[in-house]
């Protein structure tokens, strides 16, 4: 009896012997989790962000392993100024401030269109200043915010219309400014987007009307970097990008749900939200549309020297596909 105890006692120590070296050299080999990388985001707090709020709200920068600040900006060329200056990481803006940013020397680079959308822009009217139809607009006050997607869509579409450019007054408006502009009479028209030109037809109320122009202008919000970011953070690229992903498979699957967390994300009219959200497709994408846009795009700033540049740059040497390659290939259709 003696000698089975101790057989047993014996038998235990070398099983917890075992046990002990098999965790000491396992704990060895187990790298320590590395922190997550630190990013900042500067973002819209308009709709085409959509996807960056989702992904901000579901945790899915995080579990990327990316520790992201949001920087939050009224619209997309104040976000890219502040990617520029240095201020943030990425940035979620439309195509105008970005081949305007192209044609002045900024090497930015493209890492994926994230919203596009042919009905997000359109020139809303006072009627009681003699507006009833398009070619009303010709000699009238025409606000708009200058070097954003406002300015080409109105150039276009007042083109369009027979109108030049310079039969019309332009008076450079920031989104917020434009309600009481048109209230006070400083401007006849707007040429805005959403939510801003929601909220404007809602305030003038029978006496607003508004001008689409469908097949005139399919806008490409995106998200870009700095090329030197770019270069030293492949791999927070591609966990920025598969964060996105997530975003758009949620929106995709839950519509609903995902108009309830932007509104309350953004603290605002989940009405409008609701009315708009049909003429938006949140995906992320490159494809060869976007680079046909920024080149029409191009011509329009050279005609109407807006620009110091004369000659069309290669949009390809401004787009980073390989971080989209890498986390969804099957999305990238751009032609190299």
């Amino acid at each position: 009896m003696v000698h089975f105890q101790a057989t047993r006692r014996f038998t235990s120590l070398i099983l917890t012997a075992i046990a002990f070296i098999t965790l000491t050299v396992n704990g060895c080999q187990q790298k320590p989790a590395s922190p997550p990388e630190k990013i900042t985001i500067a973002y819209t707090t308009i709709f085409n962000s959509t996807l960056v709020h989702i992904a901000l709200v579901k945790n899915y920068f995080k579990e990327e392993g990316l520790d992201a600040t949001p920087q939050p900006h009224a619209f997309g060329k104040l976000a890219l100024q502040s990617m520029m200056d240095g201020k943030a990481d990425v940035a979620t803006v439309a195509d105008t401030p970005i081949m305007l940013a192209v044609m002045g020397g900024k090497k930015i680079n493209i890492l994926a269109a994230i919203q596009t959308s042919n009905k997000n822009e359109a020139i809303v009217a006072r009627q009681d200043r003699g507006i009833a139809k398009p070619s009303d607009l010709k000699g009238k006050k025409i606000g708009l915010t200058l070097g954003t997607t406002g300015h080409f869509f109105a150039d276009s579409f007042l083109l369009a219309q027979g109108i030049d450019i310079k039969q019309v007054k332009i008076i450079d408006l920031k989104p917020d400014e434009m309600a009481k502009a048109l209230a006070t009479g400083k401007v006849d028209a707007v040429s805005t987007w959403n939510p801003t030109l929601s909220q404007l037809k809602k305030k003038l109320g029978n006496n607003g009307i508004i001008f689409f122009g469908e097949s005139l202008y399919t806008e490409n919000f995106c998200v870009v970097a700095s090329q030197e970011y770019v270069k030293k953070n492949p791999e927070a690229i591609k966990k920025v990008l598969r964060a996105l992903i997530k975003a758009e498979t949620f929106v995709l699957e839950h519509p609903e749900e995902a108009r309830r967390l932007v509104a309350e994300f953004l603290k605002t009219d989940k009405g409008i939200l609701d009315e708009t959200w049909d003429i938006f497709t949140f995906r992320v994408t490159l494809d060869q549309a976007l680079l046909v846009d920024l080149e029409d795009q191009t011509r329009w700033a050279i005609k109407n020297q807006l620009v110091a540049r004369r000659d069309m740059p290669n949009y390809l040497d401004f787009i980073y596909m390989d971080g989209l390659l890498a986390v969804k290939p099957a999305a990238v259709r751009i032609i190299r």
